[in-house]
């Protein structure tokens, strides 16, 4: 069986909010997705990710487009 971590819940405001763990990897202002199954809540991170990943694909493309790019022999050379 997987060893079950804890969150603690407090009230932020109105509101209620939890404290996340760093090494879950999150940075504030991410949208996490959750489930409420019978008695557990699951938290995914999936959508997060893939949005992450479009934005930093997006960058490259604008960079690629701007010629902000290194190839190889210039790489070899370092001359950039």
């Amino acid at each position: 069986m997987a060893k079950r971590n804890q969150l603690k819940v407090r009230k932020v405001g109105n509101s209620l909010g939890a404290i996340i763990p760093k090494n879950w990897e999150v940075s504030e202002g991410d949208i996490l997705h959750y489930e409420v199954s019978q008695n557990k809540i699951i938290i995914d991170r999936y959508e997060s990710d893939l949005e992450h990943d479009r934005r930093v694909i997006d960058e490259g493309f604008k960079d690629f487009e701007k010629g902000l790019i290194v190839d190889n022999e210039r790489l070899k050379k370092r001359i950039w």
